[in-house]
């Protein structure tokens, strides 16, 4: 890839670009980057990637248009030199790209101008994570964030869409404990009649355990066809646009960056949050 396209024209850059950093329109710094290393997943989950949609004959990103690794650090690199100071790896589910540790190993030799080490981490639907927890950790990974809707199996396999059940995840967020990954976040999509029973389940072990709980409240959404409205069918992303955080925050779109505002790129490319 070739970062190498030209400058852009100053009345486009923030003002805070101008002076070596990233800022959004209103010139807030942007400190976050989101990097989708992948856009396949394997789970199915119905706000995000429903089968009926992403089938066996569903045209994914072709390889040679993802990122290699190589492309992912010197974008990051880039980025670290205007001013960020934390990324996060997704996907889809990130944990599906081959020889991820390998990745956040690049990453975690990256330093900021000052010197000081970059908050690295990781957000995935904690399938494989009890196999990938320890080396994500001795690579230079800090922390991760887990995606789990439901305490309750047959809910929690009605919403991955392939009846993964809830034990598997909670002995990969047990792992990623164990190895120092912490403190571990867990966001839960709620959806109202299919999984707002598991809420107050959901806060009581997240406050027995020690994790961080996080609600995203579940927005349907519909598109304007010549026919009338249809049903939003979900987008490729691991962080859905048709969900928004329960609390009072700059814009994340799909992606953001919790207190601090972001910027979006492509899915399978880089992107702040």
């Amino acid at each position: 890839m070739n970062l190498a396209s030209g400058p852009v024209p100053s009345a486009t850059v923030p003002a805070a670009v101008e002076t070596g950093g990233l800022a959004d329109t209103l010139g807030r710094p942007l400190h976050d980057l989101r990097i989708s290393v992948t856009d396949r997943c394997n789970f199915r989950c119905t706000y995000c990637m429903p089968k009926e949609v992403f089938g066996p004959d569903f045209a994914f990103l072709p390889r040679a248009d993802v990122l290699t690794f190589e492309e992912i650090e010197q974008v990051s690199r880039v980025f670290v030199g205007l001013g960020v100071e934390k990324l996060r790896l997704t996907g889809a589910e990130p944990l599906v790209r081959r020889d991820l540790p390998v990745l956040v190993a690049m990453l975690a030799a990256i330093r900021r101008p000052d010197g000081a080490p970059l908050d690295l981490t990781l957000t995935t639907n904690g399938s494989t994570l009890r196999r990938h927890a320890g080396p994500l950790a001795e690579a230079g990974l800090r922390r991760v964030t887990v995606s789990l809707d439901s305490l309750d199996d047959e809910v929690f396999g009605a919403m991955n869409g392939i009846e993964f059940p809830v034990a598997r995840v909670l002995d990969g967020i047990a792992a990623a404990v164990e190895v120092g990954l912490g403190p571990v976040k867990i966001n839960m999509v709620v959806r109202r009649g299919i999984n707002e029973a598991s809420v107050l389940p959901m806060a009581r072990w997240a406050r027995g355990t020690g994790v961080t709980l996080r609600f995203i409240e579940f927005m349907d959404v519909a598109t304007r066809t010549a026919g009338g409205w249809t049903r939003w069918s979900g987008p490729t992303s691991s962080s859905p646009s048709s969900t928004r955080r329960c609390r009072s925050s700059p814009s994340r779109r799909a992606i953001g960056a919790r207190s601090r505002p972001a910027i979006g790129t492509p899915t399978g490319t880089a992107r702040s949050g």
